[in-house]
């Protein structure tokens, strides 16, 4: 009886490390699908976005962000966003996921989702941002900027 349990759990085991080497390696190919797409696309963008003007941010994002958010709104991000500073240096793109979406309105596609660390004049930050795939291109579809430095 005993034996049975023990090789039952030992199958469970067994079971679950595949599980994880097989996710790892899925994780691992479609990285590497968008490393020599995605990640320059977002260095040129988060270069040019770091200037905090709000059109060169719209001129990134997908049409359905635009819609989500009024002008005024994007103006006050940007210059909350320019207590940052000049960008110094992005850190290792660091891949979270690939996502395929159906969206009435425009908004179906494949979404691809990045975290850098980024370094500015007057903080350290991490920003993600998920990229909406057009052809042989990206648009932004979400742009997110965490750091300390921005708390008054």
């Amino acid at each position: 009886m005993v034996k049975k349990i023990l090789k039952g759990i030992g199958i469970t085991f067994l079971v679950l490390i595949s599980l994880f080497v097989l996710l790892a390696i899925w994780t691992a190919n479609k990285s590497s699908a968008y490393k020599e797409t995605a990640i320059p696309y977002l260095n040129s963008a988060i270069v040019d976005i770091s200037n905090w003007d709000a059109q060169t941010l719209k001129n990134y994002m997908t049409p359905s962000s635009i819609e989500n958010a009024t002008d005024e709104d994007i103006s006050k991000i940007m210059r909350a966003f320019s207590k940052l500073g000049e960008l110094k240096e992005l850190g290792e793109f660091e891949f979270i996921n690939v996502s395929s979406k159906a969206v009435t309105g425009g908004g179906s596609g494949t979404y691809v989702t990045y975290l850098i660390p980024a370094s500015y004049t007057n903080g350290d930050a991490k920003i993600t941002v998920t990229l909406k795939e057009e052809g042989e291109s990206f648009s932004i579809y979400n742009f997110n900027l965490n750091s300390m430095a921005l708390i008054d």
